[in-house]
């Protein structure tokens, strides 16, 4: 597969098997969160950020979030978060937000 960067306005068909071959793989136990939902971006302390979409990259499906309040080196590297410049971010990479928790 290929390493390309692909946007997707939902979500693509995928599986949670590493090892399937020509589909995209989605990296967490949970489902793919909806449009809308916030998720706590783990890696490189992001923090919490609302989906805006959804990408491919390398065989695997990820979402496109905007951080609420990301590092100031994220801005530096970044410009600052819209939905136009939201991060990529893989299903290994976040944790999910139950609805009724709290910011």
């Amino acid at each position: 597969m290929t390493t390309r960067f692909l946007r997707h306005t939902t979500v693509p068909v995928h599986t949670r098997d590493p090892f399937a071959q020509d589909m995209l793989k989605w990296s967490a136990q949970f489902d793919v969160p909806s449009i809308g939902q916030d998720v706590i971006i783990r890696v490189n302390g992001i923090g919490r950020a609302k989906v805006v979409g959804y990408a491919s990259q390398g065989g695997y499906l990820g979402v496109m979030a905007v951080p609420y309040s990301p590092p100031g080196w994220w801005i530096r590297q970044n410009g600052p978060p819209s939905a136009d410049n939201a991060a990529l971010a893989f299903g290994a990479e976040i944790s999910c937000i139950d609805a009724g928790e709290g910011a």
